[in-house]
């Protein structure tokens, strides 16, 4: 059997377990080998940056539809709050906006609508007068609160089948993988 026809077939043994995973990659890249060939280093790399990107939206879309289900909360919303009260406060919103990861114009509108719905109280940073100060409110941490038990349980069902030992070799490879991609 030529090898041309061996990563066929590979494909067609893959492919009915990638069925299995919910990932089709492997039943619809007929020609990815073309590409990268099998099993070569390239080929683990790119399917390693794949399923980061797949798992990190899979994550994302799940938390996102259940904690608007369950609080009506969005992402950019829970991730100030666990921002904020991670760490001393009052804090400045462009100090917010390092820890989320999120550039400013985006998290204008998120600010505001917090401040809107009493979550967080916003003030001039009396240090600096162009830059502002923000705090949680007592309503800001009560819906912190009611989140956080849901972020730990979905974190839970996930993780669940990972020993202690695979969490922190995994959450030390996603650090080492973090640093590179953001050049930290």
């Amino acid at each position: 059997m030529s090898k041309k026809s061996n990563a066929v077939g590979g494909a067609r043994t893959k492919s009915a377990k990638s069925l299995t995973n919910n990932d089709y990659f492997d039943a619809w890249t007929t020609r990815y080998h073309q590409y990268y060939p099998d099993r070569s280093r390239l080929d683990l790399e790119y399917r390693t940056s794949r399923m980061l990107v797949l798992a990190g939206r899979g994550w994302v879309n799940r938390i996102d539809n259940i904690l608007r289900a369950e609080t009506g909360q969005t992402r950019a919303r829970w991730q100030v709050l666990f921002a904020l009260a991670f760490a001393e406060q009052p804090v400045t919103l462009s100090e917010i906006c390092r820890r989320v990861r999120v550039q400013w114009p985006t998290m204008v509108r998120v600010i505001e609508g917090m401040v809107a719905d009493g979550l967080i109280l916003r003030e001039d940073n009396p240090g600096d007068g162009r830059s502002k100060l923000a705090q949680l409110t007592p309503r800001g941490v009560e819906v912190m609160e009611q989140i956080q038990p849901i972020l730990d349980r979905e974190r839970s069902k996930i993780l669940s089948r990972l020993s202690v030992e695979e969490l922190k070799l995994c959450a030390g490879l996603l650090n080492r993988i973090f640093e590179d991609a953001v050049g930290e």
